[in-house]
């Protein structure tokens, strides 16, 4: 007997009874629900962008579903029109390089609602990569609401935004130099590096000075010593005794200008910046000081800090409304750069954890077939993240609760793991301190052991209670 071939209906039905839906029309309420109606896909490029409409929208009237428009100016404004004709009000596109920020300057200034979608958070079908299909992988993927946007801030923190990564950039420039100047002079065996610590102070500064003018006299290079010097000036003299080369000092006169050229442009930058915190509205009155800290008492400006006429820890408390150098290990410049990153509106995070899960210091779960096939967290190359990454060398070694944390972390899941465990409490911290305006009180590494001790206490008792067994105290 020929078994019976199902029908297709009959197979849909079987396979629904088996999810417990008992009948074709309640397939209905699985169907993904359509998020944005009113919607577009934009692929970007170098020359070209290719926008793909709704289908239903096109269709209505009478349109193709993908356009091309050239990168001018005058393509992307007429993008922006033909978007606005059809009645577009969201739009999601990749960002591709900087190409994208034209665009969406211009069709968020026409109220449109832009998506700006990272590459890695969405994959293509292999083998039917182009721009055409992406386009419209991009607006089939929005229309059902698939897609998540990135965080982008307002004017003033993106203003600040590029403004604090050239600074970084042109920092790190400049360092380069600093370190080639001190390899032209070790090949001349003027061993200043050894007796100061860095060259570019007043005092390597000024004996570098000298040099280039002509001055050979050991001991009167090393009468331009400063006070502070840990260094006697016969043991700087004693360094000092070079043997000079002619390419040598060719080429420390080239990377010496080359540093200054660099260091007065972080110079004209560190105006800008001054400047434009100027512009930013205040949360708390300018006459109104920053309570002062134990921590603020023994700050000291870095080589490498803001230079500004006005103490930037009392500016950043009037834009914030609340002291966050009182964060264990974040000092002001620290502050700013995550600021410029993240912007002063944490409402932007539903949570706290929302923010170090942007921050990638939360582990990114792989589930497959019940089993954790890893548990990594995120390589997210944000600069806000790497401002809270360089604090923890020097809370490790410190006395506060932090410290004690991490101290206690590392022997266990290593360094590195310990390293984003202490970022993720200092990430909460801070969006804490910030969006509810509180002051953050350090307790101290006693407090913690005492509260860590209480913690294994209770434990222990939990596990002997569900194992029926008694605890006696010792001695």
């Amino acid at each position: 007997m020929e078994k019976k071939q199902k029908t297709k209906r009959e197979q849909v039905i079987h396979l629904l009874k088996k999810q417990l839906i008992n009948d074709v029309k309640e397939l209905d309420s699985y169907k993904l629900s359509i998020s944005h109606p009113a919607s577009a896909g934009i692929d970007l490029g170098s020359r070209e962008i290719y926008v793909a409409l709704n289908p239903a929208i096109a269709a209505e009237l009478g349109l193709p579903i993908v356009h091309v428009f050239n990168t001018f100016t005058s393509g992307l404004f007429a993008c922006r029109d033909l978007l606005l004709e059809c009645g577009v009000k969201s739009v999601a596109m990749e960002s591709t390089s900087v190409y994208w920020t034209t665009i969406y300057s211009i069709l968020e200034e026409s109220d449109i609602e832009v998506f700006l979608v990272n590459p890695k958070k969405f994959r293509m079908v292999p083998g039917r990569k182009t721009d055409i299909l992406d386009c419209q992988w991009l607006q089939t993927l929005h229309l059902y609401g698939l897609l998540r946007g990135s965080f982008h801030p307002g004017e003033k923190i993106a203003q600040l935004r590029s403004y604090m990564r050239e600074r970084d950039n042109l920092v790190k420039d400049r360092s380069r130099y600093v370190q080639r100047m001190q390899k032209a002079l070790i090949k001349m065996n003027l061993l200043l590096p050894n007796v100061v610590d860095d060259i570019t102070g007043k005092t390597g500064m000024l004996i570098i000075n000298a040099i280039l003018e002509g001055e050979r006299d050991p001991y009167k290079l090393a009468a331009f010593r400063d006070g502070r010097c840990k260094k006697s000036e016969d043991e700087i003299a004693g360094s000092l005794q070079g043997f000079y080369k002619q390419d040598q000092l060719d080429l420390l006169k080239l990377n010496y200008d080359i540093f200054t050229f660099f260091d007065h442009n972080v110079a004209r930058i560190d105006t800008q910046i001054a400047g434009l915190l100027d512009t930013f509205p205040l949360k708390e009155e300018a006459t109104k000081p920053c309570p002062a800290s134990a921590k603020s008492k023994h700050a000291h400006r870095g080589k490498n800090d803001l230079r500004t006429e006005k103490d930037l820890r009392q500016t950043l408390f009037h834009i914030t409304g609340t002291d966050l150098t009182a964060i264990t290990g974040l000092q002001a410049n620290t502050i700013l750069q995550i600021i410029s990153e993240v912007g002063l509106d944490m409402g932007k995070f539903p949570t706290a954890n929302h923010f170090a899960s942007y921050l990638g210091f939360v582990p990114h779960q792989k589930i497959t077939g019940g089993y954790v096939m890893s548990s990594r967290t995120d390589r997210i190359k944000s600069p806000a993240a790497q401002a809270f990454k360089k604090v923890v060398p020097s809370i490790s070694q410190g006395q506060s609760a932090l410290g004690a944390f991490y101290r206690r972390l590392a022997p266990k899941i290593g360094k590195a793991k310990a390293i984003v465990a202490v970022c993720r409490k200092l990430a909460i911290i801070f969006y804490n301190t910030l969006k509810y305006g509180t002051t953050f009180i350090e307790k101290g590494q006693e407090d913690y052991r005492l509260k860590q001790e209480q913690r294994e206490k209770a434990l222990l008792i939990k596990l002997a209670k569900k194992h029926d067994m008694l605890l006696q105290p010792c001695g």
